[in-house]
């Protein structure tokens, strides 16, 4: 299949307003699950997303490339997508999230690794969870793909924020790694939550918030979850446990958040 038949297809079951970003894109057919699971035709609901005949993951059917990936995740993702889809700026959202997030976010953090410790946020948006999590006593640093948003997050917070896919420097090891909003978007799980290990200290735990939904109801409440750009995988309870099962590390459900589960992964 050539790429602008992709691109027709996608455009022609997506939003209107998607067509710019997806013209801008190259993909691939998606042709396994992460787990290596054969994938089939899953529903008329999610015709852009197939299931894994093995773990029950959903998979995005058609993937875009790392280049276009990378050309993604720059301002054309934080202001002309999010302008798209009416959601907050990025300096909006440093305000609002205090409100409906944060401090959940951080009972959770002291409750699996209490300061002081090392701590990183992988995909740290507009910092202002490191912000506060530096003030409750964390070692905090964070990691960005838009080069721009993560000079402007460092120069607001305080906060060093590197840009780049995962954290700089061989040596460093933090007792807490937080992931929130990050996993859908990763085209290779296995590697990523290999990286994530190597990079945990002996007894070092992760925060995990992202898409699990194990049933159509939940799938279809949650319909923006499903977007073919950016969220590659949706997993359910199975396959998110399969995934972390993978390195070695088992998950526990710490509660829900936007009717989505929040998982402490690592040994206790």
């Amino acid at each position: 299949m050539q790429d602008a038949e992709i691109r027709e297809i996608i455009s022609a079951k997506s939003d209107p307003g998607l067509r710019p970003f997806i013209e801008a894109m190259s993909f691939t057919l998606t042709t396994q699950c992460w787990c290596g699971g054969a994938l089939e035709y899953w529903s008329p609901e999610f015709e852009l997303y197939l299931n894994c005949v093995s773990c029950g993951c959903k998979a995005v059917r058609f993937k875009p490339t790392l280049e276009s990936l990378q050309r993604f995740y720059t301002s054309m993702y934080w202001y002309e997508y999010q302008t798209l889809h009416k959601r907050p700026s990025v300096d909006e959202r440093y305000e609002g999230d205090m409100h409906d997030r944060i401090p959940q976010y951080i009972a959770w953090i002291k409750e699996i690794a209490p300061p002081p410790c090392n701590l990183l946020e992988i995909g740290s948006g507009n910092g202002r969870l490191l912000y506060e999590l530096k003030q409750a006593g964390y070692d905090s640093v964070g990691v960005e793909m838009d080069k721009n948003l993560a000079e402007h997050v460092t120069k607001k917070t305080g906060v060093t924020v590197h840009h780049g896919e995962f954290p700089p420097g061989a040596s460093q090891a933090y007792g807490i790694i937080v992931v929130i909003d990050v996993l859908e978007h990763v085209p290779d799980q296995i590697a990523f939550v290999q990286n994530i290990k190597s990079r945990l200290t002996e007894g070092g735990k992760v925060l995990v918030h992202c898409p699990v939904l194990d049933t159509m109801e939940a799938s279809v409440d949650l319909r923006d979850a499903f977007n073919p750009l950016s969220h590659l995988w949706i997993h359910n309870s199975r396959s998110f446990a399969k995934l972390w099962q993978t390195v070695g590390l088992p998950v526990a459900r710490l509660g829900e958040i936007f009717k989505m589960p929040i998982y402490r992964v690592g040994k206790i």
